[in-house]
């Protein structure tokens, strides 16, 4: 393959952008990467910074579920104690405050649970 802007020298790389082959004099160097000198720098540096954001990903997003299933786990315990305290003497306050507190920790569970699950797949890759 030749370079792509200069036709009678051998390409010695790809670009990261526009997958055209480059000599050494067209080529520049990136952590991840090769790019055309002077026209896909910005470009590739872009994919590479959206490339180091997506690393961090699975994590923030497990974090962030696991917060929410704290929120609903504490609001369910609220909800389950003054739904079962009030159910005796006002069932029609207690039995709705008691679904409620249920709601909230099968929603606490299954955010947990989704939780663990982004952070096996970010072990996975």
């Amino acid at each position: 393959m030749h370079c792509f802007y200069h036709d009678t020298i051998d390409a010695i790389a790809i670009c990261k952008n526009c997958s055209r082959g480059l000599c050494r004099d067209c080529a520049t160097e990136f952590p991840n990467g090769i790019a055309c000198k002077g026209r896909c720098e910005n470009e590739v540096d872009a994919i590479n910074q959206i490339i180091n954001r997506n690393k961090t990903s699975y994590k923030k997003t497990s974090a962030a579920y696991t917060r929410n299933a704290l929120t609903y786990l504490l609001l369910g315990i609220v909800f389950g104690v003054w739904g079962a305290s009030e159910v005796a003497a006002r069932p029609m306050v207690g039995m709705p405050m008691l679904i409620l507190g249920v709601i909230c920790l099968v929603a606490a569970v299954l955010n947990y649970s989704t939780g663990q699950r982004f952070l096996q797949s970010e072990d996975d890759r």
